[in-house]
C-alpha cells in the first residue's frame, strides 16, 4: 500500500519528529510512502535525512495563502491590506488549491491519505488538500491529522469557514489529534464536532543513539564547567512558548541557585528572537541566559541538561519536547496548558504547574537543581512513563492499523456522493 503524507508547516519543530517516527516506525514492512509539502518547509531536510525507509518527497511550489500573503517587512500598510481582502481572497487561494493538489494526488496515486496539520483551521492548503482527496474517485476517505489545539472562527470569516468546514468533514473519514485536550477543542468547530469522529493518538518517539559526548559538548559551546546546574528549554521563539513567563521564574531560581544557566534552543523568526532578546536584558539575565537557533543534536543537548523546562502560556497540545526528556532520563518542570498535563503527570517524571504561577514553576526548578536524588528518581519515572505511552511503535501502529481498517473503495458510504461531485 502506498500511504500518502501531506502538509503545511513553515518551521522546525514536532511535526518534523512526528513524521519521522510514524514513517519509521510503521509496522508494515510492504507499505511505502510519499511525503508531499511546501518546498519552503525548512523540515523537510530533516525529514529526508532521518527517514529510514522508502519515501518519495515531493516539495510542491503551489503558491498557498500563506506564501502569497506573507510580509517579512511587517509594515502596518501592507498588513491592514492583507487583512481587507482576507475575507475574499482567503478562499480563491484555497479553491485553487483544490484543484492544483487533486492534480497532484492523481499523479502520485497514494491509496491512502493523511493530511498533517499544524493546527486546525491550521494552513489553509491542508484543509484544501483534504478537499481535493475527497473528491478523487475509488479512494477512500482521507484522515485529516492536526497537531494543535482548534481555534475559533473569526468574525470576518465565520460564514466561510463554516462553509468550508462542512466540505473538509463530508470529506474526511477522521480528524485525529494528540491529545484529548486537542480532540475537546474541536467542540470550537460544531459542524466538524457533531459528526463524532474526531479522536486523538498521543505522540510517541524512538531514543536515536546517542554519539560519544566529546563530539559536541553543549557546555563548553556556552562556557559553563561540567558541574554547572543547566535547564533546557527547546522551543520555538512565538510569544505562546511563555518565554516571559520563564524569565520571571528563572529569576527566582538564580537567587536560590546562582550558578545555574538556561539555555533555549529552538526555531524563530527575527522579530521574535528579537523580542527574546529584550526580555533576556529586561531581567538582566545575559550571564545566565544562552540563546541558540534549531538544533539537531537534541539528543547532545539532552545528555548535557539537568532539568528540561516546558513554559507554555496557551495552544500547547502535547508538549512533544517533555516526551523527549523523558526518553532520555531528564526531569520536567511545565505548566499546565492543553495537553502537557496528559504527558506529564505530576511526581511521574517531573511536575506540572499552574501556568499563572512563576512562583511555584521556579521552587519545582530549584528542588530538582539541589536535590540530586529527587533528580534521579524523577528521571527513572519519566523513562518508564515514556516507555509505558509514548514509544513510537505504539504511535506509529496505532495510525497504521486505523488506515488499515479503512474502508475499501467499493465499500465507502461516501462514495456515491464522490462519484457525482
Amino acid at each position: 500500500m502506498k500511504i500518502g503524507l501531506f502538509t503545511e508547516i513553515y518551521d522546525c519543530g514536532g511535526v518534523d519528529t512526528f513524521i519521522v517516527n510514524l514513517i519509521n516506525h510503521w509496522p508494515y514492512q510492504d507499505d511505502t510512502f510519499v511525503l508531499i509539502a511546501n518546498a519552503n518547509y525548512p523540515g523537510l531536510d530533516i525529514v529526508e535525512q532521518n527517514v529510514a525507509r522508502p519515501c518519495e518527497i515531493i516539495r510542491h511550489t503551489v503558491p498557498t495563502y500563506r506564501n502569497v500573503m506573507t510580509d517579512e517587512s511587517r509594515n502596518r500598510s501592507l498588513d491592514q491590506l492583507r487583512k481587507l481582502v482576507s475575507p475574499l481572497f482567503r478562499y480563491l487561494v484555497m479553491a485553487f488549491n483544490v484543484l492544483e493538489f487533486r492534480k497532484l494526488f492523481r499523479q502520485t496515486d497514494p491509496d491512502r491519505m493523511m493530511i498533517i496539520n499544524g493546527g486546525y483551521p491550521g494552513g489553509e492548503s491542508c484543509r484544501a488538500a483534504s478537499i481535493a482527496w475527497g473528491l478523487l474517485r475509488g479512494k477512500p476517505l482521507g484522515i485529516h491529522n492536526f497537531h494543535n489545539l482548534v481555534e475559533p472562527s473569526p468574525w470576518h470569516v465565520r460564514v466561510q469557514d463554516y462553509l468550508v468546514d462542512v466540505v473538509v468533514a463530508r470529506f474526511t473519514a477522521f480528524f485525529v489529534t494528540v491529545s484529548r485536550a486537542a480532540a475537546e477543542s474541536m467542540a470550537l468547530r460544531p459542524v466538524i464536532f457533531s459528526k463524532k469522529t474526531t479522536t486523538y493518538i498521543h505522540n510517541g518517539l524512538n531514543v536515536m543513539p546517542v554519539q560519544p559526548v566529546t563530539e559536541v559538548n553543549i557546555r563548553e559551546e556556552i562556557g559553563i564547567s561540567p558541574l554547572t546546574p543547566l535547564c533546557l528549554m527547546l522551543a520555538t521563539y512565538e510569544p505562546r512558548k511563555g518565554h516571559h513567563f520563564l524569565f520571571q521564574a528563572f529569576r527566582k531560581v538564580l537567587a536560590e541557585v546562582p550558578d545555574a544557566h538556561l539555555l533555549i534552543c529552538g526555531f524563530g523568526f527575527p522579530h521574535e528572537i528579537k523580542l527574546v532578546r529584550r526580555y533576556v536584558s529586561d531581567f538582566q539575565l545575559e550571564k545566565s541566559v544562552h540563546l541558540m537557533d534549531f538544533r539537531k543534536d537534541l539528543s547532545h543537548l539532552l545528555d548535557h541538561a539537568d532539568v528540561l523546562v516546558v513554559a507554555s502560556q496557551e495552544y500547547e497540545s502535547f508538549g512533544f519536547t517533555s516526551v523527549e526528556a523523558m526518553a532520555h532520563h531528564v526531569p520536567v518542570v511545565a505548566t499546565n496548558i492543553g495537553g502537557i498535563p496528559e504527558v506529564v503527570a505530576d511526581g511521574e517524571g517531573g511536575y506540572c504547574v499552574d501556568s499563572r504561577d512563576p512562583e511555584e514553576f521556579a521552587r519545582r526548578i530549584i528542588r530538582l537543581l539541589q536535590d540530586e536524588n529527587l533528580r534521579t528518581e524523577q528521571a527513572e519515572r519519566g523513562y518508564q512513563r515514556f516507555r509505558n505511552c509514548f514509544t513510537a511503535e505504539r504511535m506509529s501502529g496505532r495510525y497504521a492499523d486505523m488506515i488499515h481498517r479503512m474502508e475499501a473503495p467499493g465499500n465507502d458510504r461516501h462514495g456515491a456522493e464522490r462519484e457525482n461531485a
